[in-house]
């Protein structure tokens, strides 16, 4: 056995881009067992969403995972494989949003089993290579002959794949020991979403996902009070606090100066934050946006609480950005570019707020109408208005308002603007 063979191993993440599918084995029994059943070196599969960050489907369900954070022991085989055809920015989006949508999902094991087989319906439960299979079909890519029942065997043999080199790498005795006994922060997360899909499937054991539990709502408001005990149960609202304490010199260029870790290791977090984030702008946004909606025509106090929610995790993610751009403009790595302001009223400036506050565009967009004339005020549709930029650029949102002197007075009281 050669000297790779024998000491664990770990992916080199950098290596490893958004869409890929990442197959690996364990030394486990059931493992050996598919192995031995597919006639491959392999038992699971996995699929990038972004940096060093995976969706699977295992025993706990559908989840994100670290992929920093696996690894693999000796003697255990592991491939990383990338679409033979380049994917659009559109289909990373779809693949990414399909896995994500599908969080909390639980694992069939019948279905597992089945994958092997034909002739066999398939239900909303996930295993791993349907999963990854049904999110690449998704985005009109077809990995395999059945994405409903397909073994980690077939992805690897897959012809609309191909396999990238050289990712991953030896572990020192020093990495293996930190890496063992480093906590697993992502299993917070695993921890509270199945906590809250627990206690909502005692309403209805058709919910699978987390998305399940909005649908259930709107036809079921007398579940409200019962999911909104499960959300503070499961602490699924206080778990960014979680990772603001653990992680507080992400979100402040000063703190992040100050912070003891390597220039290195800096420079990777914020490199690696602001490519997620050209490929895939904070879904925080969206996720707020769908929650003002639901609230708005199915008012529910955990739809609230999820608009209360998203709206701190788009500001904290916006801080996170922030930090690290400054970082990097300060070392010369990134060019300063100008914060862009929308002309309100536009089509850009409402395509910004619909996805923020869907039921403030279409508030304004029904005033310009009955007034017949977008030259009107972006709260009350009275003139004249002119247009204002806020001093302080927002988390979400255009950022500038077409306001009436009335409007601006009120409104410049709790946000300072300046004329645009």
């Amino acid at each position: 056995m050669s000297d790779s063979e024998l000491r664990p191993r770990v992916f080199v993440t950098g290596l490893i881009q958004p869409g890929d599918v990442v197959l690996t084995t364990t030394p486990e029994p059931m493992s050996e067992t598919i192995r031995k059943f597919t006639g491959a070196d392999i038992s699971h599969a996995m699929i990038c969403v972004g940096t060093s960050s995976v969706i699977d489907s295992t025993g706990d369900g559908v989840h994100a995972r670290n992929l920093g954070r696996i690894i693999l022991e000796p003697g255990c085989a592991a491939h990383v494989l990338r679409p033979t055809e380049p994917l659009s920015t559109e289909q990373l989006r779809s693949i990414a949003s399909f896995a994500r949508a599908a969080v909390g999902t639980r694992y069939t094991v019948t279905g597992a089993a089945k994958s092997v087989l034909a002739g066999f319906v398939a239900g909303r439960r996930q295993f791993c290579s349907r999963l990854v299979a049904q999110a690449y079909r998704g985005a009109g890519v077809d990995l395999v002959s059945d994405a409903d029942f397909c073994h980690p065997g077939e992805l690897l043999k897959s012809a609309a794949l191909v396999e990238v080199p050289n990712v991953l790498r030896n572990l020192s005795p020093e990495e293996e020991a930190y890496s063992r006994e480093d906590i697993d922060n992502v299993q917070a997360m695993r921890d509270s979403t199945n906590a809250l899909l627990q206690e909502a499937r005692k309403l209805s054991p058709e919910i699978e996902s987390l998305n399940d539990i909005d649908a259930y709502l709107v036809e079921h408001p007398e579940g409200d009070a019962q999911l909104v005990q499960a959300l503070r149960f499961s602490r699924y609202l206080e778990l960014w606090r979680d990772e603001f304490e653990r992680n507080s010199w992400q979100y402040h260029i000063a703190i992040m100066e100050g912070h003891n870790g390597s220039e290195e290791r800096k420079q990777t977090y914020c490199e690696e934050l602001l490519a997620d984030e050209e490929l895939c702008q904070n879904r925080f946004i969206l996720n707020h946006g769908g929650y003002v909606t639901l609230n708005t025509s199915h008012p529910r106090q955990y739809f609230a609480l999820m608009v209360e929610l998203y709206d701190i995790l788009t500001q904290f993610h916006a801080r996170r950005v922030k930090a690290a751009t400054a970082w990097l403009e300060r070392r010369g790595l990134l060019k300063p570019a100008p914060p862009k302001l929308l002309r309100p009223h536009t089509s850009e400036w409402f395509a910004a707020l619909r996805e923020w506050n869907p039921k403030q565009a279409v508030m304004t967009e029904a005033a310009i109408q009955s007034r017949g004339s977008s030259d009107v005020c972006s709260v009350c549709a009275d003139d004249p208005a002119r247009d204002y930029a806020m001093v302080s650029m927002p988390a979400a949102g255009p950022g500038t308002l077409r306001l009436c002197d009335d409007c601006f007075r009120i409104r410049a009281l709790e946000e300072p603007m300046k004329p645009f």
